[in-house]
């Protein structure tokens, strides 16, 4: 298919985001004690590049149309603030809770690089409408009743870059629900909804999922937050710092509440620490309006980059860009990461997925795999087998920090061979 994911040699020398020229400007503003807490923040921000989260989307659009419900067209939508009157979400489509719905659908917002508040908007708004000339027929741009109905479309789906707290998609699926002749046509089953993110909050995902149009939620990768990623003791920290800077801000940890740890090459979402991306009472942020611009260069160019980085600095692999070019040696290493994310807590292929950074997909696989090998138990606990094989990656390591040489193929357990 069109999205499908491509690997590409990852360069060498790819840093954190701390030691990136724009970090390190920033990271002047704190005293020494500081410092080191706010390089332990932004180290654990996921960075999307734009590639990776086109492709991802059209990836999990490819899925959908695999399904192949009779045939029929998608109904893409982009994300979007609805209006409420009088504490009601309205409609969708104007004047259509009761009665047959006619006329056309929303017209979809424009995107604006100096208005990152609704940039995202617009960029999903442009993949949609790439991806309708792509597939010629089978995708429809922001129909409306009018057009639902001659096209006798299929799935609606709401595409999103990230659900933080879930209010927006959440009342998105309320405007749609406020449409008789939608509400009619779900109740019949004649139509699905789904919602598409390249990322998501648990508790964000799990409250579109309860909106009464049951939607089903599809997310390529874990979002990092502040509480999922550190340890008590290290968020107590992380969150006095974000409450510091900038003084009195409404929602240090973002909007909600979220504390989300992940950036977009086009902006970042409101529900990341304002320490981040507000100018509130002259502070500096890293994001300055929440645009990422000022860091561009530092985005990875596929998430395989961002893996190397991770294994660098959680097994402490010197070379792992080397080690990821090869399939088996990508394996062995994103293996040692959910190993390792497990050993550190993570319980949930969500949270495993936000710790390493690896997609929800080949965290679902491993943890299968770590399962029938009997490093992991069904409840994604570390067997004894499984603390052996880290303790094992560890003595290698201890060894020497060089994990290929040449061609030599490094261990690599048989029962997680590709097949």
């Amino acid at each position: 298919m069109w999205a499908d994911n491509l690997r590409r040699k990852i360069p060498c020398g790819v840093e954190m985001l701390s030691s990136s020229e724009a970090a390190r400007d920033w990271l002047t503003r704190f005293s020494d004690e500081e410092r080191e807490t706010a390089v332990s923040l932004i180290d654990e921000v996921l960075l999307v590049s734009a590639s990776e989260f086109f492709q991802s989307i059209a990836s999990s659009i490819d899925e959908i149309l695999d399904r192949g419900e009779a045939n029929r067209p998608l109904a893409l939508y982009a994300e979007r603030e609805v209006e409420c009157r009088d504490g009601q979400v309205q409609p969708i489509f104007a004047g259509a809770r009761h009665g047959r719905a006619v006329g056309a659908g929303p017209t979809p917002i424009l995107f604006d690089p100096d208005r990152p508040a609704v940039g995202s908007e617009g960029i999903v708004a442009n993949l949609i409408t790439n991806l309708c000339r792509h597939y010629r027929g089978s995708a429809l741009d922001h129909p409306g009743p009018d057009e639902l109905r001659r096209r006798r479309a299929g799935p609606i789906i709401v595409i999103t870059d990230f659900i933080g707290s879930g209010k927006r998609i959440w009342q998105m699926l309320e405007a749609f629900r406020g449409v008789a002749t939608v509400r009619s046509w779900r109740s019949f089953q004649y139509i699905d909804f789904y919602v598409v993110a390249y990322s998501g909050t648990e508790g964000g995902i799990q409250r579109v999922k309860t909106n009464r149009l049951r939607p089903e939620v599809i997310t390529v990768a874990g979002c990092p937050t502040i509480r999922s990623v550190f340890s008590r003791s290290s968020r107590t920290g992380v969150n006095q710092l974000c409450k510091k800077y900038p003084p009195n801000h409404q929602f240090p940890l973002g909007y909600g509440s979220v504390g989300a740890l992940i950036a977009f090459e086009h902006g970042v979402p409101n529900n990341a620490p304002p320490l981040l991306h507000s100018g509130r009472g002259q502070w500096t942020p890293l994001f300055t309006g929440r645009s990422t611009l000022g860091a561009i260069r530092e985005f990875p160019g596929t998430n395989n980059e961002d893996i190397a980085i991770r294994a660098k600095r959680f097994l402490k692999l010197r070379n792992a860009e080397d080690y990821l070019e090869t399939s088996l040696g990508a394996r062995w290493i994103e293996t040692m990461l959910v190993l390792a994310a497990i050993g550190a807590g993570a319980r949930t292929l969500d949270q495993i997925s936000a710790r390493t950074h690896l997609r929800l997909e080949v965290v679902k696989e491993i943890v299968e795999h770590t399962e029938i090998a009997k490093w992991t138990t069904r409840e994604v606990n570390l067997t004894a087998l499984g603390r052996a094989e880290l303790q094992r990656l560890r003595n290698r390591r201890a060894r020497s920090p060089v994990v290929l040489q040449g061609e030599k193929i490094v261990y690599y357990p048989t029962q997680l061979r590709a097949r």
